[in-house]
């Protein structure tokens, strides 16, 4: 758009008038609202929304401006959805206390007095039996507001309770990447990846087991703006998605097999001389010398006594090794015995050279058996990658949620590394959207004392409540999220090993989720439209209350403020949530100077950069950890025999598994376009889409078993079934079978796919394997 900031902003005023208008001509008494849809999306920003309110009621939600261009008409299905979410006829308005047997849905109608009081009688009688941190607090990913996100965290923190963290779910990833680049698996959801528009500097972008054409859909333009000025979209994938379509080539790989195609692609790139040679001796590990029997990098201190903890690599001048900090000309290749200062000898050899060895297992011909993409398609796939300057990876979750998903992104990121595409414009191996988040500073509202609360993840938790380890948990909250539903894997031993050894269950949700049917105590929180809270991602983005709650719909802050009120720690809740937001303000850095709470109520939404640029991660090409680069080798994980990013079957989904003979389908599960997960799962504009749950077949394995699209089948293992409308559908890899993710169990016919999972867990990768499972389909006939 020509004319800079200036014509921007003409642009906004003449468009935002035309809006008004025509919102003029149609609710004459209506006024509109600036608020912020902030569900777990991954959009960056997210949506900003402007609500027309006529006579205290929302008729009508539209996309609303920002204050830098490249934003317009920002709004998906689900941010239009939100007018039936707000005033649909099943929403929690009241406080429900359960009396009948959990689960059965027997309730009873309470005021919030005893709803408070009997949230911390059951708080304070669990404490005292088995210590505060018995209770915990479990806050998924419903919403992100600081507060609403926040309000739960602060007050286990002022009780001694329990966190839920990071870890369980889409987790493998960034647990890998955190190994390689030294950095908390958290680091990698924001600043440690590249933003979506850095696309339009790479020459090629591999797309690499993700659909964002489904689930980034106000941000996946992005890609398709870089592809038409030239950058080349390829999409690795067993299924033909949404996404393969726009791209320029779709390779279809088998599902779980991805490392062995990326060490493939490591080995042509060493086998053809591709690698970037500066980069790896500059910034990575791999020249450091490794004792091929012990699997320890060694150090200085190892051949000379009174060495010091420098590492060795071999020094080409000398030909001898030496610390890496006193030469200029490390090896990267090089592989014999040298002579300890205990007077030994090991045999060593570069981390390179054994990444080399390791690559070379599965050479094209070797991965074509094992990924079932033929070995001359992996060559040119190879060869593109090395040749682009720049190239970039980004992966999705259908890498993430396999029991080796860590080290699959550790072989991934080390293909990027090999070529040199690390901390440079349109290069690096990305997860979700890059960004240099505003800095806020939410400590003064999460830890408001010195003590802050016990944090566990997802697994940790689990065996709390299972097996009392590392302590026992026996009341949890859950809020922001549907954790029984479709997070936790093995939904039969949920119902009876984790909640049946809870003793009480609060939940905090808009709707009779499948989390709160099982719960004791329900409460009803207020939607987007009707709490204060602050929204941080690129911008700063108030979210208003609009109108006035349905019923007697409390927001997240107020419903702990009231407990905190109830347990005699009001006074760490006596602010407004404006208040408190203000403090935040307050207590950042110098580049939130001039933005005040003032001025945020005022402008609703606010750029503290100006305007939006591309983000790279790592561009000053610094990294922390023991060696101060990026490990390759992984001195830390060898005692789990993945110190390298090796290749390992998977632990269920695959043709080497003895199950594999009862159950040959890989079970998959994708997002659907409509939902957040299961959020919106319930709406009739979303049932309109998708009337009922589908279960995708390859039209060969339809013929096997002998059904027809259409057909109701049964999709079964040994851990449970259900039965599901069938789909024939040849953009579907044979030998998988694939069911969108999010649905409620009570739209099944029967059973459900979260009863198919299993709960197994990788010791180095904090991650369950929904993806990694194997079943078999049968026809029912009438």
């Amino acid at each position: 758009m020509d004319g800079g900031q200036d014509g921007y902003a003409a642009y906004l005023e003449n468009a935002t008038h035309g809006i008004l208008c025509r919102l003029v001509s149609k609710y004459p008494m209506a006024h509109t609202e600036r608020t912020v849809c902030d569900p777990n999306c991954h959009a960056n920003p997210h949506c900003g929304l402007s609500a027309t309110i006529e006579a205290g009621r929302i008729v009508e939600v539209n996309p609303a401006s920002y204050p830098v261009p490249g934003f317009e008409n920002r709004i998906c299905l689900m941010g239009r959805s939100r007018l039936e979410y707000q005033y649909h006829p099943e929403r929690l308005r009241q406080p429900l206390r359960r009396v009948g047997e959990r689960g059965e849905g027997k309730w009873q109608a309470i005021g919030w007095d005893e709803a408070v009081t009997l949230f911390v009688e059951n708080q304070r009688r669990i404490s005292d039996r088995y210590g505060p941190r018995s209770v915990v607090f479990t806050s998924i990913s419903g919403a992100f507001g600081v507060l609403t996100r926040g309000a739960p965290m602060r007050y286990a923190a002022l009780t001694g309770a329990t966190v839920q963290g990071l870890g369980g779910i889409d987790f493998g990833v960034p647990t890998g990447l955190g190994y390689m680049f030294n950095v908390p698996g958290e680091y990698i959801y924001g600043p440690g990846g590249h933003s979506l528009d850095d696309v339009s500097n790479s020459e090629i972008t591999l797309i690499w087991g993700g659909n964002p054409a489904v689930t980034r859909s106000v941000d996946h333009v992005a890609l398709k703006r870089a592809r038409r000025d030239g950058t080349k979209l390829i999409c690795i994938d067993p299924v033909r998605s949404e996404t393969s379509k726009f791209c320029d080539d779709w390779i279809s790989i088998r599902p779980g097999s991805d490392g062995a195609l990326a060490l493939a692609m490591i080995h042509e790139v060493i086998a053809n001389g591709s690698y970037d040679e500066e980069f790896l001796v500059d910034h990575t590990n791999v020249p450091f010398l490794v004792d091929r029997n012990s699997g320890d990098l060694l150090r200085e201190r190892d051949i000379l006594p009174g060495g010091r903890d420098d590492y060795l690599v071999w020094d080409a001048q000398q030909d001898a090794p030496a610390a890496h900090s006193r030469t200029t000309s490390p090896l990267l290749r090089k592989s014999g015995e040298i002579r300890l200062a205990n007077g030994g000898i090991a045999s060593v050899a570069t981390a390179f050279e054994l990444v080399a060895e390791l690559a070379a297992r599965f050479e094209p011909d070797a991965a074509a058996k094992i990924t079932q993409i033929p070995a001359d398609r992996i060559r040119a796939l190879a060869r593109q990658y090395a040749r682009a300057r720049p190239a970039a990876i980004r992966v999705g979750y259908g890498i993430d949620r396999w029991y080796n998903s860590d080290v699959t992104a550790r072989a991934i990121a080390t293909l990027v590394c090999f070529t040199g595409n690390i901390g440079i414009p349109g290069g690096g191996i990305s997860l979700t959207e890059g960004s240099k988040p505003v800095p806020l500073d939410t400590r003064c509202f999460l830890l408001p004392t010195d003590n802050p609360p016990n944090v566990l993840s997802m697994m940790e938790v689990d065996r709390a409540v299972r097996e009392g380890q590392p302590y026992p948990i026996k009341m949890e909250c859950v809020s922001l999220g549907n954790p029984y539903n479709q997070v936790k894997p093995n939904r039969a031993k949920v119902l009876r090993d984790y909640i049946g050894n809870l003793e009480f269950i609060a939940v905090i949700d808009h709707f009779m989720t499948d989390t709160a049917k099982y719960a004791d105590l329900v409460l009803p929180a207020c939607t987007i439209f009707e709490r204060s809270d602050l929204v941080v991602d690129r911008f700063l983005q108030l979210q208003q209350r609009v109108v006035e709650p349905e019923g007697e719909a409390r927001s997240d802050f107020e419903i702990f403020k009231s407990i905190a009120d109830s347990s005699g720690l009001g006074a760490y809740f006596e602010k407004s949530p404006e208040g408190y937001i203000e403090e935040m303000l307050n207590a950042s850095g110098p580049e939130l100077a001039d933005v005040t709470f003032a001025r945020l109520k005022e402008e609703k939404v606010v750029a503290p950069r100006g305007s939006a640029e591309s983000f790279v991660a790592f561009s000053d090409r610094v990294f922390s950890g023991p060696s101060g680069r990026i490990e390759v080798y992984k001195e830390s994980l060898k005692e789990h025999g993945v110190e390298l990013p090796v290749y390992r079957e998977p632990v269920e989904a695959s043709p080497g598994n003895p199950l594999f003979e009862k159950y040959p389908l890989v079970l998959l599960s994708s997002h659907s376009r409509y939902r957040i997960h299961s959020t919106f799962a319930n709406l009739e504009k979303t049932k309109a889409r998708e009337p009922t749950p589908i279960v995708r077949v390859h039209p060969s394995d339809a013929d096997t078993r002998a059904f027809s699209d259409g057909d109701i089948v049964k999709v079964f293992n040994d851990r449970g079934h259900l039965k599901i409308e069938c789909r024939v559908d040849d953009s579907i890899r044979p030998g998988c079978v694939l069911i969108s993710e999010g649905h409620w169990t009570e739209h099944f016919i029967e059973g459900d796919p979260y009863i198919l999972t299993h709960d197994l867990v990788s010791p180095t990768s904090e991650n369950y394997a929904h993806y990694d499972v194997l079943v078999e389909m049968a026809p029912l006939h009438p």
